[in-house]
């Protein structure tokens, strides 16, 4: 679930990617893992400022654990309760 609010830092290189991808349509890959580790950032909850790829692959583990513990947590209070 992503969070409605972003740091203006953020939400300014959000714009400055989206405006240079006109002209980067057939980029280098170099460009297309630049893009697809933006969209990454964008994807986690506290991905407000720039970090390197190593710190956004961790928190990115970190994220999918705390995840799959909230699930685990509801199907527990689900099966308990009888839902």
């Amino acid at each position: 679930m992503r969070s409605s609010k972003r740091c203006p830092r953020f939400r300014r290189k959000v714009l400055v990617m989206r405006a240079g991808r006109k002209t980067r349509r057939n980029g280098t890959a170099a460009a297309a893992i630049e893009r697809k580790l933006l969209q990454l950032q964008r994807m986690l909850p506290s991905a407000c400022s720039e970090v390197n790829a190593e710190t956004l692959f961790q928190r990115t583990a970190d994220y999918i654990f705390l995840l799959e513990a909230k699930l685990s947590l509801l199907h527990s209070l689900s099966a308990f309760y009888g839902v």
